[in-house]
């Protein structure tokens, strides 16, 4: 007799006819396996207890006039508690919705009044802020505490929304309801090209971009991720909650950014998602390390020597002489720092990332790969894993379509595309067309093998005075690119005659530059304007610049004495320049750059 075909889990859960079907099947094959992790405390839940906890917040939540369809908002940092709520919400099938939690109460105001929500869940350091939205949004009709309450009677901690669920709630009758066509989330853009727009995405769509990630990359039940960015970020609610338990792997949350070193080195995670920023940042890490190593140049000679191997492999030049095996074997000590050392699945994406950075990371023996996507198509592009060509986001996932418009324009097609913004078929219909394609706004070529890489933001193009066409993110990174002293550049140009720039210093390369010449910390903002400090600042810019042809190249720039913080003024929640923004606050600042 034939031995019967088991089939495996996580295609089982990607065939489900909904996210919430495939959560109760995962949870139910395995209720014992630990699903959720808190980094910093000895907290975690088990699938059982996941889904346990769920089904009672689902309760709650129609006992609160929550049904099918129905908004759920969830003001929350990155914390186990999300994890729950979202899933209780999904559920019943309502439909859950993040806000990024360093919003002003105006800008959320805009997003409450375009979802309606019934219902908002926060925590307590944001209970006022959920209160004032609430206050002034009608649709809103109770508030949820994680913690104590402490408001009037339409507010209830979370523990006392579990506790009103009848003992005769089915769950799982109320998630099979929801079907793959059904809304399953909406995720808010950031606002950088006016006001937040609704991107509605489908129980289908989630699971179609899970199951083309894993035709490529190779799941397991054993692989463990770090969960960090907000999940108002779309690329985090993949790889941070509902790749959990549809792939069945561990997610560690992380509150505090801050952390990041310690919880990377403590969880090993075997699949990190990043944006260019925080990889930077890691290269920034190892490069102090070197500095201040006794056995830093042995170190640092192994890593160079890794690099141009690199670069020989993806050029297809003569390899460099020497013992590679040896160099591999070095430079472990330096991933075993940065707590990638385990990582098989290294993701950057959300911006365009530097050659550069990519060469040095792969040298470490970290498989970088650079994905491409957005708010309204998730994602849809990956390196081949046995083909990966740095400075590439690789080449269309499995049912994704690209094509470049006669501008350069990416138009996207496909079952990860969403059906438009939430009530807002005028904002809709100048982005998806009548043939399906949705036209992304960023500037693309495709080399002759269909590997895709990014150029700019259609609208972000400096062109100046003479008519010269120039891609500022390119600018920046030319100028950032190996340079720990910078956090931030941001060129300008338009309409001009050469190019200036904005340039906000990284603390920690200014602390360890301080330290280097012998000055004493007094504050950030008056290290920042020492001529010492300008002196590094003045030689990094010429460095750039040599990257630089001589019409990109930046003539002039200002080093502002502040930083700019995520989710502020200037950046989005994921790093992102606010180029409008920036431009109108610091409009003094760079008409005197031209003065």
């Amino acid at each position: 007799m034939a031995t019967p075909v088991v089939p495996d889990a996580i295609d089982v859960a990607l065939g489900a006819s909904s996210l919430s079907t495939a959560f109760l099947g995962r949870a139910a094959a395995a209720p014992n396996q630990i699903a959720l992790r808190e980094f910093g405390s000895d907290r975690s839940l088990r699938l059982g207890q996941w889904a346990s906890r769920s089904r009672a917040i689902a309760g709650g939540l129609v006992r609160l006039g929550v049904g099918p369809g129905d908004r759920v908002a969830l003001l929350l940092s990155t914390c186990m508690e999300f994890h729950l709520v979202d899933m209780g919400a999904l559920l019943l099938g309502a439909v859950p919705f993040s806000m990024y939690v360093t919003s002003p109460v105006v800008q959320l105001a805009e997003i409450a009044a375009n979802a309606a929500p019934r219902v908002i869940v926060t925590e307590a350091a944001l209970a006022d802020k959920a209160r004032e939205l609430a206050a002034g949004c009608p649709a809103i009709e109770h508030v949820v505490v994680l913690g104590d309450r402490a408001g009037g009677p339409s507010e209830y901690s979370l523990a006392e929304l579990e506790l009103l669920c009848p003992e005769s709630f089915d769950a799982a009758a109320h998630g099979a309801l929801a079907t793959r066509e059904d809304i399953c989330t909406l995720v808010y853009t950031s606002g950088t090209t006016g006001p937040p727009k609704g991107v509605q995405f489908r129980h289908g769509a989630i699971l179609h971009c899970l199951a083309s990630i894993r035709q490529r990359f190779p799941t397991s039940a054993g692989d463990r991720a770090l969960c960090y960015l907000p999940m108002a970020h779309v690329a985090e609610r993949i790889y941070g909650h509902y790749a959990a338990f549809v792939y069945g792997y561990e997610v560690t949350s992380l509150a505090d950014l801050g952390r990041m070193s310690e919880a990377l080195c403590a969880v090993r995670p075997t699949r990190y998602f990043g944006t260019p920023r925080f990889y930077e940042k890691v290269l920034s890490g190892l490069h102090r390390f070197l500095g201040e190593s006794p056995d830093g140049k042995r170190l640092q000679e192994a890593w160079d020597a890794r690099c141009a191997r690199v670069r020989a492999e993806q050029t297809g030049r003569p390899l460099p002489p020497g013992d590679d095996a040896a160099d591999r074997e070095t430079v472990r000590v330096l991933a075993e720092i940065t707590g990638l050392d385990q990582t098989r699945f290294a993701v950057v994406a959300g911006a365009p990332s530097t050659l550069e950075v990519l060469e040095q990371i792969a040298a470490l023996g970290i498989p970088i790969n650079e994905f491409y996507g957005s708010s309204e198509v998730i994602i849809v592009t990956a390196g081949p894993p046995e083909r990966v060509k740095l400075g590439t986001a690789g080449t269309a996932l499995a049912g994704a379509q690209l094509r470049l418009a006669e501008d350069g324009e990416i138009l996207v097609s496909g079952p990860t595309v969403t059906p438009g913004y939430f009530r807002d078929p005028d904002r809709t219909a100048e982005v998806l067309d009548a043939e399906g394609w949705f036209h992304t706004g960023d500037i693309g070529e495709l080399d002759p093998d269909g590997y895709l890489r990014i150029v700019d933001r259609k609208k972000a193009l400096i062109i100046n005075s003479a008519g010269k066409n120039m891609s500022p993110a390119n600018i920046e990174q030319a100028i950032k690119t190996g340079e720990p002293l910078l956090a931030q550049v941001y060129a300008f140009g338009d309409r001009r005659s050469y190019n200036v720039a904005l340039i906000v210093l990284d603390r920690d390369g200014l602390v360890a530059l301080a330290a280097t010449l012998g000055i004493d910390d007094p504050g950030f903002a008056e290290l920042s304007r020492r001529q010492e400090i300008l002196h590094a600042v003045d030689a990094a810019v010429a460095r750039g610049n040599a990257r630089l042809s001589r019409v990109e190249q930046i003539k002039r720039f200002v080093v502002l004495d502040h930083d700019w913080p995520l989710g502020g003024e200037e950046l989005t929640p994921t790093a992102k320049l606010k180029r409008r923004e920036i431009a109108a606050k610091y409009a003094v600042e760079i008409d005197g750059l031209y003065a």
